[in-house]
C-alpha cells in the first residue's frame, strides 16, 4: 500500500494516469494480436507495428510518471489501481474498471463473413479505441493544468497527438478495406447495375430539367414577344400623334401666314387709293387755276 501521505493532487492525476496505463497496455496485446493478421495488407501492417512500438514508449513513460507522484502502475486481471487510491471505495472502482476491460477484450478474433470483412471490423474497433485513448488523455491534461501539473500536461498532449494521428491513419485504412469488402461480397454486375440506376436516375432529372428550361425559354419568348408588340404599338401611336401635332403647326403657320399676307396688299391697297386720291385733287385744283 503506499503511503497516507500522498497528496491528494497527486493522488487524482494517478487515477487518470493509471487508468491510461491499462489501456496502453491492453492495447499492446490486440495491436500484437492485428499485426498477426494483417499479412496481406502491407500498409496496415506497417502502420500497427509502428504504433506498437509508440503504446509500448506511452506505457513506459505513463509508469515513470505515476511512480513519480508517488503512485505504483499494475495492468492485469489483478490489477487494484494505483496504491495511492487506497480503500474500499477505491477497490470497488477497480474491481469495475476490470470487468469493463474483460468485456471489452481483444478484438482481433474471426468473424465476419470473410477475410476483408474480418479486417474492416478489427480495424473499425481499433479506431474506436483510439478514440478512447485520445478520451483519456485529454482528461488527463484538463486536470493536470487545473492542478499546475506541467510535467504531466505535456506528456498528456504529446500522447494525445500520437492517437490523433494513428487514428486517422486508421480511417484511411477503412475506406480500403471497405472497397475490398464491397469487391469481395457484391457481384460485379449488382454494382454495376447499381451505377446504371443512379445514372439513369440522373439522366431523368437531367432531362426533365432541361424539358423545364425549354418550357421556361418558350414562356419566356412569348413574353418577350408580346412586350415587343406592345412596344411597337406604342410607338406607332406615339408617330401619329406626332404627325398630327406637326399638321395642325403647320396648317396654323400657313394661315397666319395668309391673313399676314392679306394684311399687307390692303395696306398697300389703302396706300395707293390715297396717293391717287391726292393726284386727282392736285389735278383738279390745278385745272381750276
Amino acid at each position: 500500500m503506499a503511503s497516507t501521505e500522498t497528496p491528494a493532487r497527486d493522488s487524482v492525476i494517478v487515477k487518470y494516469l493509471n487508468e491510461a496505463y491499462g489501456k496502453e497496455k491492453q492495447l499492446e496485446t490486440n495491436l500484437q494480436a492485428l499485426i498477426g493478421r494483417a499479412q496481406n495488407h502491407k500498409t496496415l501492417k506497417k502502420g500497427l507495428q509502428d504504433h506498437l512500438k509508440v503504446t509500448k514508449n506511452q506505457a513506459r513513460e505513463i509508469e515513470r510518471r505515476i511512480k513519480a507522484l508517488g503512485g505504483k502502475a499494475e495492468a492485469g486481471p489483478d490489477l487494484p489501481g494505483p496504491d495511492a487510491v487506497a480503500g474500499a471505495g477505491a477497490a470497488a472502482t477497480n474491481l469495475a474498471n476490470r470487468a469493463l476491460a474483460a468485456a471489452k477484450g481483444p478484438v482481433q478474433m474471426l468473424r465476419g463473413t470473410g477475410e476483408a470483412d474480418n479486417m474492416l471490423r478489427n480495424v473499425r474497433d481499433a479506431f474506436w479505441n483510439e478514440a478512447e485513448e485520445i478520451g483519456h488523455y485529454n482528461v488527463i491534461e484538463q486536470v493536470a493544468t487545473k492542478l499546475n501539473d506541467r510535467e504531466t500536461v505535456s506528456l498528456a498532449k504529446r500522447f494525445r497527438r500520437e492517437e490523433e494521428r494513428m487514428q486517422k491513419f486508421l480511417e484511411r485504412q477503412i475506406k480500403s478495406l471497405v472497397g475490398e469488402v464491397v469487391k469481395q461480397e457484391v457481384p460485379a454486375a449488382e454494382r454495376r447495375s447499381g451505377t446504371t440506376r443512379r445514372r439513369r436516375s440522373s439522366t431523368s432529372r437531367s432531362r426533365s430539367a432541361s424539358s423545364g428550361s425549354s418550357s421556361s425559354r418558350s414562356r419566356s419568348t412569348s413574353s418577350s414577344s408580346g412586350s415587343s408588340s406592345r412596344s411597337s404599338s406604342a410607338r406607332s401611336s406615339a408617330a401619329q400623334k406626332a404627325a398630327a401635332t406637326r399638321t395642325r403647326k403647320a396648317a396654323t403657320s400657313s394661315a397666319k401666314s395668309t391673313a399676314k399676307s392679306a394684311r399687307t396688299t390692303a395696306k398697300k391697297a389703302g396706300t395707293t387709293a390715297k396717293k391717287a386720291g391726292r393726284a386727282t385733287r392736285s389735278t383738279a385744283k390745278r385745272a381750276t387755276s
